[in-house]
């Protein structure tokens, strides 16, 4: 389980909660139900015009997959995967389809499957694996892109809630005892812009950022198989191929990989 990700979804919502009860002696100001329709209504309004609906919903799953649940990216794992693949296909010509079916990584799972199907060169199989990893960058680059996207409607109906606050503000001071009622007309019409803001910095921004993280993860993951799945195809040796792999981590997470024996 992602716990940073859970740990900063409570520290937003703390962090909110907690401003709002310092801020002020009666949190009621707060809710209010005229900000909270025209940003979140808004906000909904504007991601369904944009995006298909199937979309959206589909949004919530790669939150949940990626952000709260087990995404992350541990290549230290593959790269033992890999090396152990290396040093029984040196000792064992079936190993490699023995051990296939019991990978852990999706994408070094299908690649190898890939190569073992026959029917098609080196040079093919490594084409295809390439536009296949290309083609997973793109879609979760695009799923970062919306929730950038998204990040700019809230803001936007805050201001607007704030705006329509404060015509009704305005047209009003001609009753009597308008000017007692400025000052708590204004903070209301406010509140919108808030929640706007709020919604915008601490949910779609850090997750739009979240995502890109991943994506690069993902996309030097990929190429760390690529590269392994054709050192295994040259039957290089083990030493060979866990060296080679481990220079895509930093010096402190390649004494995580076990030494090939």
């Amino acid at each position: 389980m992602n716990f940073s990700g859970i740990l900063g979804i409570l520290a937003a919502i703390g962090m909110f909660l907690g401003a709002i009860m310092m801020s002020s002696s009666s949190a009621d100001i707060y809710l209010n139900s005229h900000g909270i329709f025209v940003v979140l209504g808004g906000t909904l309004a504007a991601t369904m015009l944009c995006f298909p609906i199937p979309t959206v919903l589909g949004l919530l799953k790669v939150v949940f997959q990626k952000i709260v649940g087990k995404f992350a990216h541990r290549n230290e794992l593959v790269i033992q995967e890999i090396v152990a693949l290396a040093k029984g296909n040196r000792e064992n010509p079936n190993h490699l389809r023995e051990a296939t079916p019991r990978l852990k990584n999706p994408f070094l799972k299908e690649a190898l499957e890939l190569q073992l199907q026959g029917g098609m060169t080196s040079e093919e199989v490594d084409v295809i694996l390439e536009m296949r990893a290309a083609t997973h960058f793109v879609r979760y680059e695009e799923e970062a892109n919306i929730f950038r996207t998204l990040s700019k409607f809230p803001p936007a109906f805050g201001l607007m809630g704030t705006t329509l606050g404060m015509i009704t503000l305005l047209n009003g001071l001609g009753s009597p005892d308008a000017f007692k009622k400025i000052g708590p007309g204004m903070a209301i019409g406010l509140v919108a812009t808030l929640y706007g803001l709020a919604l915008a910095n601490l949910v779609f921004i850090p997750i739009a950022e979240n995502l890109t993280k991943l994506t690069k993860d993902d996309e030097v993951l990929r190429d760390l198989v690529m590269n392994g799945v054709k050192l295994i195809r040259q039957k290089k040796h083990p030493l060979v191929v866990e060296e080679y792999l481990k220079s895509y981590l930093l010096p402190k997470e390649r004494a995580k990989v076990k030494k090939a024996a």
